[in-house]
């Protein structure tokens, strides 16, 4: 492999981990009835697969009352977070925005620090604080000051961790003083030592890491720790007959064998601390991957045990759930709601204030009904006075309102547990399952699964955003393997070119071809081709990259169909990566994709789809029905591409005052070319006042014409094929577009109307006599 082909390789492969990463902590579910997020996952690829496979909103409903609950994660919960990472691009300005967005959240899932042990983390070495240390430099060099023996080396590592980890919890609990955060360590690898070092080593310092997360949990309010080591031993059993490598025992170990994880070294019930067996590795069958990945069912056991110990108990503390402001008058009420039946509420649990120029004011709250309880929704009225400012309502909590059949106090034993200040309603939407051929729900999906990485994918000059998301272009000539990178587009965004197939294949009755534009049948025998080679190749419907990636399929198989030679090396490669990331083994078969052969004219459609294709045979490229009917939305573009009698105009011709002018480039530009539209030579400027539009755009727009708006139009642009290593600088134009003012019609022009009128009138009443 040449310099240049391997760079490019391992630049794709870092490109399609951090994909990969992106579309598994989307995780996908159907659709629930009104699920109310009061989890957040936060921290790396073990909340990152726990949102993936949805672990808690599938086990929570094995608890009574914890069904109505999901969890959230998306922003997060990040595959290959490093913690000193995270702090450095301020991380914890995203939690501040998610637990602030989503005030219902109660706990706070966090997994952190195997990043940092496995790849380095900084803040280890007293002498040289950006110097980064990993788990294998303390075996490589144990030598190497300040430490002198790998258990030394590994103390400094474990309490840099911890450090970094306690930035984050102490962030969590200063934007939200009533939440709980639980920190789960991780289990046992399945990963064969690479140093020189053995399985036990390797297992033993990643507890040493996690006994110091137990620590930072000890050592604060409203934190609890969850002991994990030795959980999948003991669930799983250990085999030896399948794995001849070191680190299994000799004879398989049965379930239940294995000491079950410890979560206090001095609890009576302890009998190996921390639990399960550090000399040998953890069963394959419960990992996805020889790393340190659990299957979905492994994730299921640790949230069962997290559940079990802590989050059970936290979520059946009743607590306010909603606050609603039901009107604006003299007399003011709330209805507040809890999360259960609750006594004891009455006028001292609530604060009232409005917002005044001198400050915030208290106002006085009359009455709440029912006065006695239980109830889980109470009015509380409020004395506005002469006040018609918007008022705000607390929930306070002095341990007075408890849950009515338990008896547990608001937020749990402790005054200010139960405090809640969120008015009125916010906006939540669980991340949707996508379907094949849904074109709009895989990219919608793809696009809030990938918010987590957009610091990551920025580096690439990516986003999966269906706004901006554009990556089937010429990637020998655009795209580039060096900072800044470039993942190049052909111009048109890739959810538009989509949703033309998904428009063709809504309408089996569509048939262009008496124009020489495509059919249905043309798009469905293409489309049920590449789908099903794209799902073979990806390792089949019901796979494993089929249940994590889901919707990727139906992306792939529709850049596929699109058919041109940039759109299917986009998916070729995409492929062929996927297959060779050893820590995602999602048994993909490269070669069952059908190799792209322009010949192919049955399967690759890109004499119809592709951006210089012609959908509906009227002659006008796809990129040019683009240029022109894009600007009025993708439906208009759509329409327009599979509607021969739907054209672009070119712009030029006569107008009256008042016409709406549109002047579109309908030469193809480079995909990130910038535009300058000139009249008479002058540069045009967007109006504040919107009668011009466009003028820095490929689409130029006057509202409504005016005398001086006539001309002679012209767009300065750069064209799409280098030209001595630049793309050319060219000029679109002259439109020639005339403008005159609508005047009085002249007299004889009145006369001559007046007389067409009498004369089709007289017609028309000769018409209805005969008629009679």
């Amino acid at each position: 492999m040449s310099k240049k082909r391997n760079s490019m390789y391992l630049w794709m492969m870092r490109m399609m981990v951090v994909v990969i990463a992106a579309v598994l902590c989307g995780g996908a579910s159907p659709a629930s009835a009104e699920p109310v997020p009061r989890i957040m996952l936060a921290g790396d690829s073990w909340t990152g697969f726990l949102l993936a496979f949805r672990t808690f909103k599938n086990v929570l409903p094995e608890y009574p009352g914890l069904e109505r609950w999901i969890e959230v994660g998306n922003r997060t919960a990040e595959m290959g977070a490093r913690v000193y990472e995270m702090i450095e691009r301020n991380y914890q300005q995203v939690l501040t925005e998610e637990l602030t967005k989503y005030p219902n959240i109660d706990v706070v899932v966090m997994t952190l620090g195997g990043n940092d042990i496995l790849r380095g983390t900084v803040g280890v070495d007293p002498t040289d604080y950006y110097r980064e240390v990993e788990f294998e430099d303390c075996y490589r060099y144990p030598n190497g000051p300040p430490w002198t023996t790998p258990t030394e080396c590994m103390d400094w590592l474990a309490l840099s961790v911890k450090e970094k980890v306690g930035i984050l919890v102490d962030h969590i609990l200063s934007v939200r003083p009533d939440i709980r955060v639980v920190i789960l360590s991780y289990d046992y690898g399945a990963r064969e030592p690479e140093g020189s070092y053995t399985v036990e080593d390797m297992h033993l310092s990643f507890v040493a890491v996690q006994e110091r997360m137990r620590e930072l949990a000890l050592e604060r309010d409203r934190v609890e720790f969850v002991m994990n080591f030795g959980l999948m031993q003991h669930t799983f059993g250990i085999p030896t007959g399948d794995y001849p490598e070191d680190g299994y025992p000799p004879e398989d170990i049965a379930p239940g064998v294995a000491p079950y994880p410890c979560n206090d070294p001095a609890d009576p019930e302890c009998t190996f601390w921390p639990g399960g067996y550090p000399q040998y590795l953890s069963p394959m069958a419960s990992y996805i991957d020889q790393d340190i990945h659990l299957t979905a069912e492994g994730y299921a056991h640790v949230a069962r045990r997290a559940i079990g110990l802590h989050i059970e108990e936290w979520l059946n503390y009743p607590k306010a759930l909603e606050i609603l402001p039901l009107s604006n008058k003299a007399t003011y009420q709330f209805q507040v709601t809890f999360t259960h039946p609750v006594t004891g509420v009455d006028v001292s649990d609530f604060e009232v204030y409005i917002n005044t120029k001198a400050g915030m004011k208290a106002m006085d709250v009359v009455s709440v009904e029912p006065a006695s309880g239980p109830a889980d929704v109470y009015m509380v009225t409020v004395d506005m006075g002469s006040s018609m400012e918007a008022a705000q309502i607390k929930v306070l909590d002095d341990d007075s309102i408890l849950r009515a059949d338990t008896g547990v106090a608001l937020g749990g034993p402790g005054a200010g547990n139960g405090l809640f200040v969120y008015n009125g309603t916010y906006e939540f939407q669980d991340i949707p399952a996508a379907t094949d051929e849904d074109f709009a729900g895989s990219m919608q999906f793809l696009y809030m699964a990938s918010q987590a990485y957009e610091h990551l994918l920025s580096e690439y000059g990516f986003s999966f955003n269906p706004d901006h998301f554009d990556v089937n272009g010429n990637f020998t000539q655009d795209g580039s393997l060096e900072d800044p990178f470039v993942i190049p587009g052909n111009g048109l965004l890739d959810l538009y070119e989509f949703m033309v197939i998904d428009a063709v294949l809504k309408r089996p009755d569509l048939d262009l071809s008496a124009t020489g534009g495509l059919t249905y049948q043309d798009v469905r025998t293409a489309w049920d081709l590449n789908i099903a080679s794209v799902q073979t190749a990806l390792g089949g419907v019901g796979g494993l990259a089929d249940i994590i990636l889901p919707g990727i399929d139906t992306v792939l198989a529709g850049f596929y169909t699109v058919g041109d030679n940039y759109s299917t090396f986009l998916v070729s490669t995409l492929v062929m990566l996927l297959d060779t990331i050893e820590e995602f083994p999602t048994n993909t078969d490269p070669s069952a994709l059908t190799p792209f052969d322009i010949s192919n004219t049955e399967q690759f459609l890109s004499r119809f789809l592709a951006f210089f294709g012609d959908a509906d045979g009227d002659t006008w490229r796809n990129f040019q029905e683009y240029a022109y009917f894009a600007r009025d939305g993708m439906a208009a573009y759509v329409n327009a591409t599979l509607d021969p009698n739907l054209t672009p105009k070119t712009g030029e011709g006569n107008y009256v005052t008042g016409d709406f002018v549109r002047i579109a480039l309908m030469e193809r530009p480079y995909y990130k070319s910038t535009y300058q539209w000139y009249r008479n030579g002058v540069p045009l400027a967007n109006d504040k006042d919107g009668h011009i539009t466009g003028a820095d755009s490929r689409t130029l727009d006057i509202a409504a014409a005016e005398l001086g708006d006539a001309g002679d139009y012209s767009c300065v642009y750069l064209g799409p094929t280098k030209v001595g290593g630049i793309y050319p600088e060219k000029t679109y134009g002259p439109i020639k577009v005339s403008v005159r003012e609508v005047g009085p019609m002249p007299v004889g022009g009145l006369a001559t109307l007046s007389m067409l009128i009498l004369t089709l009138s007289a017609g028309g009443a000769w018409v209805a006599r005969r008629k009679r």
